[in-house]
């Protein structure tokens, strides 16, 4: 059985959610399969905001996100998240890059890459040339990858794959799909035996 991960490397929810596949793939032998989107179009046409500016003005309710992010790290042994000091990082070029990654077998490689540079190197992912750098410093092909990042084709990949996921009804990301059921957030690991 698949689940269908919409995925955006922009999130820390994200990231999370990454680390705590392999666990569940191998527990309830199920397959997730990435579906790269660009969170911020999904965002965009579904009138939707980022937690951290939708909830700015809502102290208590920022508190509590650290918290269950605090939480879902401890339960599933996750120590290596930090803050990176330049998010929101813009993730149009790493999204369109993953799909030329996907489309020649190394997706896998480049979303561990990608991830860590985000969310436990603390990079600047958005600037191109430090995100060219990085992807060569870690064994995969920065040029080729930021070259085919500009394709019309895989531009409008990503935008399909985006809107796809809108129609199927994500708002956010991460979401995960069973079949037609729809699970939003991190916390779908813990519901989604239930429907597998």
């Amino acid at each position: 059985m698949g689940i269908d991960f919409i995925f955006d490397v922009a999130s820390p929810n994200a990231y999370l959610s990454h680390k705590a596949v392999p666990h569940f793939e191998k527990k309830h032998n199920v397959t997730f399969n990435y579906i790269p989107c660009l969170l911020g179009g999904i965002f965009k046409i579904t009138n939707n905001t980022a937690p951290m500016v939708a909830n700015a003005e809502i102290p208590k309710k920022l508190d509590y996100m650290f918290r269950e992010i605090k939480r879902f790290s401890e339960r599933h042994k996750i120590t290596t998240l930090k803050h990176n000091p330049f998010f929101p990082i813009n993730t149009v070029t790493m999204q369109r890059a993953s799909l030329f990654a996907q489309e020649n077998g190394f997706y896998k490689k480049y979303v561990d890459v990608a991830l860590k540079g985000m969310w436990e190197d603390e990079i600047n992912m958005g600037d191109q040339e430090i995100l060219r750098d990085y992807l060569n410093a870690n064994d995969l092909d920065g040029d080729a990858l930021i070259e085919a990042a500009g394709e019309q084709r895989i531009k409008d990949l990503l935008f399909s794959n985006t809107q796809n996921a809108v129609d199927r009804g994500a708002f956010g990301v991460p979401t995960f799909f069973i079949d037609d059921e729809l699970f939003f957030g991190k916390e779908a690991f813990n519901e989604m035996p239930d429907y597998l």
